[in-house]
C-alpha cells in the first residue's frame, strides 16, 4: 500500500491552512484544497501523456520564472488556455459559494484577570501552516543518491512510469527544487587527464558553420503507406552542392516537447537525465554550471558565435542560458523584427536575418551561427490552421495532425535547401547542418505503434521504446574529400557537438576526444549503451576530472 510522503502531507496542511486563514470557513477550505489536489493529479497525468514525465512543483516554479513569455503557451494551445480559464472559474465559484453558504468561525480564549480574547480562525490556521512548513521532511530536493551515474537514467525511467493519485501527489511535492545535483563521483582509470597546456593551435581550415535546430522534426518516410510525394523531402537527402555529407537518425532526450533539453545536449555534450529530475530545468539548473561548451570551444578557436531565437528571449530563460552556453551574440524575435505570432514565422525569415548578421566586413573571424526555427511548432491539426494545399490526400489517409505537420515540414525543407545553396556557394570553406530537437505529437500515432512503421527504415540500434525519441540530423560541407556517410544507426545528441567539430576538421580537446571514442564503442548511444561501466567512467571523467561542470 502506498502512503502520502511527509512532503505531500506538509504541503496539504499548508494549502488547507492558507485557505482557512484567508476564508475562515473550514468546509470551504477543505473543498478548495481537494480541488487543487485534484488539479495537480490531472495536470500531472496530462503532462506525462504529452511529455513522458509527471508534473512536479519545480515545473511550476520553472514556468513562473518568466510568466509573461511562458503564459503565451496557453494562446498557442487554445485547449490548454480554455482549460486554464475553466479551472480558474471553478475555483472562483467554489469561493463564492463558500462565502455565501458557510459562516466564518473564530475562537475565544481566556486570559488572566478574567479577560477573553478573540483569536480568529485566520490566525490559528496561519500558525498551523507555519508550523507545518517547519516539520521535517524526507528531503524534497530531486537528486540521485545511487553510486553509479547510470542509475540516474534508471531513476528517470521510474519517474516516467508514475501512476496513481498518491504517487502523483508524492512526486509533485517531493520535487520542488529547480537546482539539479551532480551525480556521485565514480573512480575511473580508463581516461587520462591531460597535462595543462596552452590553447590548442588553430586548425589549418576554419570553416564557417551554420547549425539549425529544426523544431519538431522527424523522418516521416518511416511511416508505412505514406506516399513519397507527401512524406519525402529534399532536406532528408544529401545536398547537391555538398562535397561531404554525414547524416542519419538522432536519439534525443525528450519527445513532443522540451526543445531546451536538446539545446543543452548539443551545447554541453551531456544528457540532462544524468542529473536527476531537476536536470529537466537545464537552462536554470545546469547551464550556469557549465565550464566547457561547444560555443566556448569555438570561441577559443577564434570564432564569432551567434544565436538566433525566434521567440521572446526570456522564454524559459533562453537569453541567460545562451550566455552561459558561450554565445557572444544573442538575437531574440524582437531583435530580429520577427512576427510575434510563432505560426507566422517561417524558417526563411530566420535564415535571412542570420545571413545578414554574418556579413560583417569589420569582423573577419570565422562564424558559428546557431539558429532555431519555429515553423513546425505544434499543435498540429488543431482545426485552427488549414492543411496546406497538396496534402489533403494525406489528411484523408493519415489524419489531419500528420497532414498539417507534413505541410509545414515541406515549407521547412524548401527554406533549408534555399539557405544551403546560398551558404555553400561561398568560396569560403563552409558547413551547414540541421537536426530535429524532438518529435512532434503528430508523430506519436505512428512512432508509438511500431507496426505502423517500415521497420527496415528505423535506426538499427533503437528499440521499439526508443523510436519516439528518434529524429534526424545532417551535416554538409563544401570542402574536403567528396563522400557521403549515411548511417543507419542512431547517434545520441550528446555526441552531436563533437561530431560537428570533427566533421569541420577542428581540433578536439580531451573531453571531445573521449566522446568520440565512447560513441564508437557504444554504437552511437549514451545512457542506452550496454557498457554501463564505460559510460560511468566517461561521465565522471568529464564532470569531475576535466571539471567541465561545477
Amino acid at each position: 500500500m502506498i502512503f502520502p510522503s511527509p512532503s505531500a502531507i506538509i504541503a496539504t496542511l499548508v494549502i488547507f491552512g492558507s485557505l482557512f486563514a484567508a476564508l475562515r470557513r473550514p468546509r470551504t477550505a477543505c473543498v478548495l484544497s481537494l480541488y487543487l489536489l485534484a488539479l495537480v493529479v490531472l495536470s500531472s497525468a496530462i503532462k506525462q501523456a504529452y511529455l513522458g514525465v509527471a508534473m512536479s512543483l519545480a515545473d511550476v516554479r520553472f514556468f513562473l520564472l518568466a510568466p509573461r513569455e511562458n503564459f503565451h503557451i496557453f494562446i498557442q494551445y487554445p485547449l490548454l488556455g480554455l482549460a486554464l480559464l475553466g479551472v480558474g472559474a471553478g475555483f472562483a465559484l467554489c469561493v463564492v459559494a463558500g462565502l455565501r453558504y458557510e459562516r466564518p468561525v473564530h475562537f475565544m480564549v481566556s486570559a488572566p484577570h478574567g479577560h477573553r480574547f478573540r483569536i480568529t480562525a485566520a490566525a490559528v490556521s496561519l500558525m498551523l501552516a507555519i508550523g507545518a512548513t517547519m516539520m521535517p521532511g524526507e528531503g524534497i530536493r530531486a537528486q540521485v543518491m545511487q553510486d553509479e551515474m547510470y542509475a540516474a537514467y534508471q531513476t528517470m525511467n521510474e519517474m516516467e512510469r508514475i501512476t496513481g493519485v498518491i504517487n502523483r501527489l508524492n512526486f509533485f511535492f517531493n520535487n520542488r527544487i529547480v537546482q539539479a545535483s551532480l551525480p556521485a563521483f565514480h573512480q575511473q582509470t580508463r581516461f587520462e587527464v591531460p597535462a595543462p597546456s596552452a590553447t590548442a593551435a588553430l586548425a589549418g581550415i576554419q570553416p564557417d558553420i551554420f547549425m539549425i535546430l529544426e523544431e519538431s522534426t522527424f523522418d516521416p518516410t518511416l511511416i508505412s503507406g505514406c506516399a513519397a510525394s507527401d512524406c519525402d523531402n529534399a532536406m532528408l537527402h544529401p545536398l547537391p552542392l555538398a562535397l561531404r555529407t554525414q547524416q542519419g537518425p538522432l536519439m534525443v532526450h525528450s519527445s513532443g516537447g522540451g526543445t531546451w533539453l536538446s539545446e543543452f545536449a548539443l551545447m554541453s555534450g551531456f544528457d540532462w537525465r544524468v542529473f536527476g529530475y531537476s536536470g529537466a530545468y537545464a537552462p536554470v539548473s545546469l547551464a550556469p554550471r557549465l565550464q566547457t561548451t561547444l560555443p566556448a570551444k569555438l570561441r577559443a578557436l577564434g570564432y564569432r558565435t551567434i544565436a538566433l531565437y525566434p521567440t521572446e528571449g526570456n522564454f524559459l530563460s533562453a537569453k541567460s542560458a545562451y550566455g552561459f552556453y558561450g554565445f557572444e551574440e544573442f538575437y531574440a524575435a524582437s531583435d530580429l523584427k520577427l512576427p510575434k505570432d510563432w505560426e507566422l514565422t517561417y524558417d526563411h525569415m530566420v535564415f535571412d536575418k542570420a545571413l545578414a548578421l554574418a556579413q560583417n566586413p569589420a569582423d573577419t573571424r570565422p562564424v558559428f551561427i546557431f539558429a532555431l526555427t519555429v515553423r513546425n511548432h505544434g499543435p498540429h491539426g488543431n482545426g485552427m490552421v488549414q492543411v496546406a494545399a497538396g496534402f489533403h490526400a494525406a489528411e484523408q489517409q493519415q489524419g489531419g495532425a500528420l497532414a498539417d505537420y507534413l505541410g509545414r515540414m515541406r515549407d521547412s525543407s524548401t527554406d533549408f535547401v534555399r539557405l544551403a545553396e546560398q551558404w555553400l556557394q561561398s568560396p569560403r570553406p563552409r558547413i551547414v547542418g540541421w537536426f530535429g530537437d524532438h518529435q512532434p505529437e503528430a508523430a506519436w500515432k505512428f512512432t508509438q505503434h511500431p507496426e505502423r512503421l517500415l521497420r527496415d527504415n528505423v535506426a538499427i540500434n533503437a528499440s521499439d521504446k526508443q523510436i519516439p525519441f528518434l529524429t534526424q540530423y545532417q551535416l554538409s560541407a563544401n570542402f574536403g574529400e567528396q563522400g557521403q556517410l549515411l548511417s543507419k544507426s542512431a547517434l545520441d545528441i550528446s555526441y552531436l557537438g563533437t561530431q560537428l567539430l570533427a566533421f569541420a576538421g577542428l581540433p578536439l580537446d580531451a573531453g571531445a576526444s573521449a566522446g568520440r571514442a565512447v560513441a564508437a564503442k557504444c554504437n552511437g548511444l549514451m545512457l542506452e549503451c550496454s557498457d554501463h561501466e564505460l559510460i560511468n567512467d566517461y561521465l565522471s571523467y568529464r564532470i569531475y576530472q576535466l571539471a567541465e561542470m561545477h
